[in-house]
Parts: structure tokens; C-alpha cells; sequence
């Protein structure tokens, strides 16, 4: 079955969205730039988006590696299984290629940055937010853990090896998540002593 003519263009317009961000980065690229590439009209780019950022958002989001369902049944081991999946899984070369250039734009449009985040990360931060919340009902964690500074945590020492050192180090899952584990234990409670010892 043949594409209709407006599917065409918006596959179109995310393949030229791709190609620019590699030659140009997105901060030099506009909507014209986006429509001549294409060969699509800007009306036709604003038919489908309603700003250059939508565009690259959608084409960006289609180079994710997808994120396998860790499930055995032990939150920690699986949070660990995440961070290891994520300190060996290779990106796609066309996102190696754009993901400098993406940080870059990122850096300095924070609403970019929150939607990239958002896109990128949505099935990653689902399977953690569910593990975290099936360990502090276990008692393996305290209640009332940061969400948002959990990720941080957990993924930031990978994501920094993964992207400006040579390697990961294979101990760093498990290093982050045993440090991670530590830092949220359940607080003890305090043990009330006795008004009276011995009658007295």
C-alpha cells in the first residue's frame, strides 16, 4: 500500500530534520531550512508541528534504543540490570552523530531540554519509578524518595562514563546502586527507653 502524500511529507521533513541537525546542529536550522530540505512547504510543516523543536523532538525520539522490561522479581538486581543495559547497549550511529549537537541546544533552551528528557527517557523513568515504589513497599527503602533526584542518582555516573570517558567500568552498577540502596535505607526507628529501671 502506497503512503498518502501527507505521510510522505512528514517522513520526509523527520529525515531532513536528522540530516540537518548533523551538518548544522539545530540552532542554525530553521523552519525554511527544514521545508527546502524536505521539499515541503512551511505550511505543511506547520500542518503537522507546531515548531521547528517539535520536528526534531519527534525525529530524535526515533533513534532511542529501546529499553528491555526488567522483571525478576528483585527491584535492586533490576535496577542494577537497567544501569548495566545502559553502560553496554550501543546507540545508533545516526544518534552518536546528533547527540552532541542535541546537548548543545539543550543547554541553552531548557524547555527543550525538559521535553527531550521527557521523550527520550519516559519508558526508563516508568520501569525505575515501579521499582522504587515495589522497594519501599518491601521495606527495602524509605519512604518519600525524590523521584526526580533518584534518577539523577542512578543514572548520572553511567551516563557520564558513557559519554566522556573512554568506558564504563563494569562494577559501576552495581557501585551506584549498592550506594544508591545505602543512602535510602529505611531510618530506624529510635528504641524508647524505660522511664523507671528497676522500680526506680
Amino acid at each position: 500500500m502506497s503512503r498518502s502524500p501527507s505521510l510522505q511529507a512528514h517522513e520526509s521533513v523527520l529525515n531532513a530534520a536528522l540530516q540537518l541537525i548533523t551538518r548544522r546542529g539545530i540552532d542554525e536550522t530553521s523552519v525554511d531550512d527544514l521545508a527546502d530540505a524536505a521539499g515541503v512547504s512551511k505550511a505543511t510543516i506547520y500542518k503537522h508541528w507546531t515548531s521547528k523543536e517539535d520536528v526534531f523532538l519527534e525525529a530524535i525520539s526515533r533513534l532511542k534504543c529501546d529499553m528491555p522490561v526488567f522483571d525478576s522479581g528483585h527491584p535492586r538486581s533490576d535496577i542494577t540490570e537497567i544501569l548495566r543495559h545502559l553502560a553496554t547497549s550501543q546507540k545508533p550511529e545516526a544518534f552518536s552523530k546528533i547527540w552532541p549537537r542535541v546537548l548543545s541546544y539543550a543547554e541553552n533552551n531548557p524547555a527543550f531540554a525538559n521535553a527531550f528528557r521527557a521523550r527520550i527517557a519516559c519508558g526508563r523513568r516508568a520501569q525505575i519509578v515501579e521499582l522504587l515504589e515495589t522497594a519501599v513497599k518491601r521495606g527495602e527503602l524509605r519512604t518519600g524518595i525524590d523521584i526526580d533526584f533518584a534518577m539523577d542518582l542512578l543514572f548520572g555516573p553511567v551516563m557520564y562514563h558513557r559519554f566522556m570517558q573512554p568506558s564504563v567500568p563494569d562494577d559501576l552498577p552495581n557501585r551506584v546502586v549498592d550506594s544508591f540502596w545505602r543512602l535510602n535505607a529505611p531510618r530506624e526507628r529510635p528504641t524508647s527507653r524505660k522511664a523507671h529501671h528497676n522500680g526506680k
